[in-house]
């Protein structure tokens, strides 16, 4: 096997970059790390101190493993564009989260999609993790190359609902434009904007999609970050084009548009951090290890 050697940012933590991410199913842990889905399946990430040992069969482009690795973006290169109020906002954001990047995978496109699609109403973690590995175990690391039934790993809706849906979403998954993207993927039974816009965060280095879920909803309303009275509909989204511009007609009172055009690039990495800590800290009442505390409605 070959093998490469990338220096990590100090206080980087793969483990809360992968876990908020819909990479997380595509790798195996114990005390190494092995990609088992998709694409240059096989790959073996070793911790070396500052430094990440990658061995691999295929040559792989760096930008890949970069990818996973979520190395490929750094917030703090995103605050500088900001207002001044919203800068200093996400200085605080970018002190305390420093460790997490975001992984996405633009050669697992498909696979992305089947997992934001199966983690819909369900353990992320175990469930939609579950199901995979079950497709691996069936059909191998690149399971959708076998046209795959994917009940066979269950009998949850998800997977059922799945096998109706996918060949609808390959025939629209080319689309270059996100905006229109955005629209198209909204036409598939079973995807509302959260699904779309977590396809698009994860298969794509579009950054400043933004999925909006119940954790976003709630750090949002606990630090006061947008005045918002809408979440996305799919009523609205699958019929106006809706990126940093837009055509919908109550787009100043939607949650995601106000979110994205304010913190712009940061926007979807604030959503995964926005995940890690609610788990962390605001679903525990653990306010008083807050480092938001300061800036908390509810305290």
């Amino acid at each position: 096997m070959e093998k490469v050697l990338i220096e990590l940012p100090n206080q980087y933590s793969l483990h809360d970059t992968l876990y908020p991410s819909f990479t997380y199913p595509f790798f195996e842990y114990n005390n190494k790390i092995v990609k088992v889905v998709g694409s240059f399946s096989g790959t073996v990430f070793y911790f070396k101190k500052l430094l990440m040992e990658i061995q691999f069969r295929d040559s792989i482009p760096s930008r890949f493993i970069k990818e996973w690795l979520g190395l490929w973006f750094d917030p703090s290169e995103f605050v500088g564009v900001l207002s001044s109020t919203d800068r200093r906002i996400a200085e605080t954001f970018v002190k305390t989260y420093r460790n997490v990047r975001l992984s996405v995978s633009t050669c697992d496109r498909d696979y992305i999609f089947v997992s934001v699609f199966l983690s819909q109403n369900t353990d992320f973690h175990f469930n939609t993790v579950r199901w995979i590995r079950k497709l691996v175990s069936v059909y191998g690391p690149e399971f959708l190359k076998a046209n795959p039934r994917f009940s066979i790993a269950g009998d949850s809706y998800q997977l059922k609902r799945l096998e109706k849906v996918f060949s609808t979403y390959k025939r629209i998954e080319t689309c270059s434009d996100l905006g229109f993207l955005r629209m198209n993927l909204l036409s598939i039974k079973g995807v509302g904007p959260k699904t779309a816009d977590a396809f698009i965060l994860f298969s794509s280095k579009n950054s400043e999609s933004t999925p909006c879920d119940v954790h976003l909803k709630r750090f949002i309303g606990r630090l006061g970050l947008v005045d918002f009275k809408k979440l996305p509909s799919k009523n609205y989204c699958s019929k106006y084009y809706c990126w940093f511009d837009s055509e919908c007609p109550v787009k100043e009172e939607c949650l995601r548009y106000l979110f994205m055009n304010k913190f712009r690039k940061l926007s979807g990495w604030i959503q995964t951090i926005a995940y890690l800590h609610d788990k962390k800290f605001c679903s525990k009442s653990r306010c008083e290890e807050c480092s938001f505390r300061k800036l908390c409605k509810f305290i």
